[in-house]
């Protein structure tokens, strides 16, 4: 076995966005995370599914900083993303663009991850390790899902439950 060199890996690109196509536009809202680390990783999550934007809310760190820079590797530059200080602002222009807000989190009413029938149009909304996704925000939100946890530790890193959805959201489209 080798590993592919960079022209071999840019034709399995090629060919994998030819006979897997992109179907969902896909958006990441970031509540106050507050580790920059996982926010950088957040950027490679999203670079790697093709996700439209990136939405940095409240005191979520943003670029340029060494902490997402050491992590994101340049992803970064490359996802769209904005600031907003409001969760009532971004989730009022998402819903306004045709966007179904789906939270991570574990609520009364929350669907195992694989159940919930997403849409064309998804923002995926995270929250902090610690506080979650708040209250106000999952009153905003059109859905909550979970990814269950048979291990003795709540949850997984938030940018690895992020990656584990997205790509779920991704292969269920294109399968259908």
């Amino acid at each position: 076995m080798r590993q592919l060199s960079k022209t071999e890996l840019k034709r399995l690109q090629e060919y994998i966005a030819k006979t897997h196509p992109h179907t969902v536009d896909l958006v990441f809202l970031l509540q106050n995370l507050d580790d920059a680390v996982n926010v950088g990783a957040l950027f490679r999550v999203a670079d790697a599914c093709g996700a439209r934007e990136m939405i940095l809310v409240g005191d979520t760190p943003a670029p340029p900083h060494p902490g997402i820079s050491l992590t994101a590797r340049g992803c970064e530059r490359r996802v769209a993303w904005q600031h907003v200080q409001g969760i009532e602002e971004a989730a009022a222009t998402l819903k306004f663009e045709g966007y179904h807000l789906v939270a991570l989190e574990l609520t009364a009413d929350a669907q195992i991850y694989t159940e919930y029938p997403y849409p064309d149009k998804v923002c995926l909304v995270l929250g902090s390790e610690g506080a979650g996704v708040w209250p106000k925000t999952l009153r905003l939100c059109d859905g909550t899902v979970f990814i269950p946890m048979y291990g003795k530790g709540p949850s997984l890193n938030v940018h690895v439950a992020a990656a584990v959805i997205a790509y779920h959201i991704l292969a269920g489209r294109a399968t259908r």
